[in-house]
């Protein structure tokens, strides 16, 4: 009977199963396609896929909005019209309703501003009011004093 063969490995062709050993390496313990494309061959990660589609891809300067009308000589383009017109209208409206609540909000606190101006008149007005009615009523409390306190006059107390 013959001894068994090891399966052969095909360079660029991925192993079965990860437990299938690579059976051919090379002398610095690489196998010996590796780091070779194999065209139709499967990569391995997803970075390598988006770095062919990067490669691929022709590389080609931004373009910007205004740049159509400078190379063909022409105007503005009928989107960029819109969109300069749409532009002015929006802002227009924005700057009118930011003016519209800025009005409101001043003409509120005016408002509020004259309120709180005539409710501290006021209250200036009743502590006045309240230090002068204090006033009176220890000056009233004084002559209540003297008047319990003098023994010139009679005792009315013991005759009634």
């Amino acid at each position: 009977m013959a001894a068994p063969r090891p399966p052969r490995v095909v360079p660029g062709e991925a192993s079965e199963s990860d437990s299938e050993p690579e059976l051919l390496m090379g002398t610095a313990g690489q196998a010996p396609g590796a780091g070779l494309k194999v065209p139709g061959e499967a990569s391995e990660t997803e970075e390598e896929e988006e770095e062919e589609q990067e490669e691929q891809r022709p590389k080609t300067p931004p373009v910007l909005a205004e740049e159509p009308a400078a190379v063909w000589g022409g105007g503005p383009s009928l989107l960029q019209q819109r969109l300069r017109e749409g532009t002015g209208r929006l802002r227009g409206a924005v700057g009118s309703a930011l003016r519209q609540s800025y009005g409101s909000a001043a003409r509120s606190l005016g408002g509020l501003g004259g309120a709180l101006g005539r409710a501290q008149v006021t209250a200036a007005a009743a502590a006045h009011c309240l230090r002068l009615a204090r006033r009176d009523l220890r000056a009233v409390a004084d002559t209540i004093d003297i008047v319990t306190a003098c023994h010139l006059l009679p005792d009315i107390r013991g005759q009634l």
